[in-house]
């Protein structure tokens, strides 16, 4: 008898433990949805790779390349609605107008099986698409483009700290080409623009570094530059005098071979005189 009340009571046990998981776990779910639908911020970045933030946290199920490419087309044109045959056109240019905007109508169907709510970060009418207009969210190229132009209100005004420490957070911003494993042709003319704004931020910084004595971080943003440009010429020739600068022969001479055999390698050509010069010039200075 006591072996039989010991077997219904552990027969109860787990019962009650199933029970208590169960619930625990609807509790869980509940509160993920709840976390999900309150979404206080959201981050996109766009400069390297597409990663979407809500509340700091990684959004999955946006891995489809067309859906982050509508998203990102959405965010480049903020402010402004775009007309769904716009949309359809830039993501399925090669197909029939009718097959297109059931494509778009099938995308904007995945957004809304994934959190947050496309309701909040969205503004979906019948005939365009845009941004939430009071929807908190902020966006890698436009901190980016914002940093950009306090850099160059500070170069108006000539103070070069501010204008450097902008240029620095740019630098910083700007993580790798805008989406560069997105190949629509509605993209490739903002990628270029970001690309040589970039390119330009480079240039400024090695200057403002040097002007401060600053050799060490100009030396690695010409590193830097000469990595999106292996074939800039300039680029050789004033990294070869930042080296001179710091007393480093060994790292001139480097320099000076490293771009001779770039330019040999892509375009079976020698140095410019103006760079075979300038080298010339550094080494007889260091003797």
């Amino acid at each position: 008898m006591l072996q039989g009340l010991l077997t219904r009571q552990t027969q109860v046990t787990t019962y009650q433990d199933r029970e208590a998981q169960r619930f625990l776990s609807l509790l869980d779910k509940t509160n993920d949805v709840g976390q999900h639908l309150a979404v206080k911020t959201l981050r996109i970045h766009l400069l390297g790779e597409f990663v979407l933030l809500a509340n700091e946290m990684p959004i999955s199920g946006l891995d489809v390349p067309r859906l982050r490419s509508l998203l990102a087309y959405l965010a480049l044109h903020r402010g402004v609605p775009q007309s769904r045959s716009r949309i359809a056109y830039a993501l399925w240019p090669d197909s029939t107008d009718a097959q297109a905007h059931t494509n778009l109508r099938n995308l904007l169907f995945k957004l809304r099986l994934n959190p947050p709510k496309i309701d909040t970060i969205l503004l979906v009418e019948r005939q365009a698409l845009c941004w939430q207009p009071d929807a908190l969210w902020s966006l890698d190229v436009m901190d980016y483009e914002s940093a950009l132009a306090r850099a160059e209100e500070a170069r108006c005004i000539q103070d070069a700290q501010t204008e450097r420490q902008a240029l620095e957070e740019a630098v910083r911003l700007y993580q790798g080409d805008l989406l560069p494993n997105c190949y629509d042709e509605w993209i490739c003319g903002e990628r270029e623009r970001l690309q040589q704004l970039y390119q330009g931020a480079l240039e400024r910084l090695i200057e403002l570094l040097e002007q401060e004595g600053n050799y060490a971080p100009a030396i690695r943003v010409a590193q830097r530059l000469l990595r999106l440009d292996p074939l800039q010429e300039a680029t050789y020739r004033h990294l070869m005098r930042l080296y001179a600068a710091r007393g480093d022969r060994g790292a001139v001479s480097r320099t000076y071979q490293n771009c001779a055999a770039a330019l040999k390698h892509e375009l079976a050509i020698e140095p410019a005189v103006t760079t075979r010069k300038t080298y010339e010039t550094l080494m007889r200075a260091e003797d």
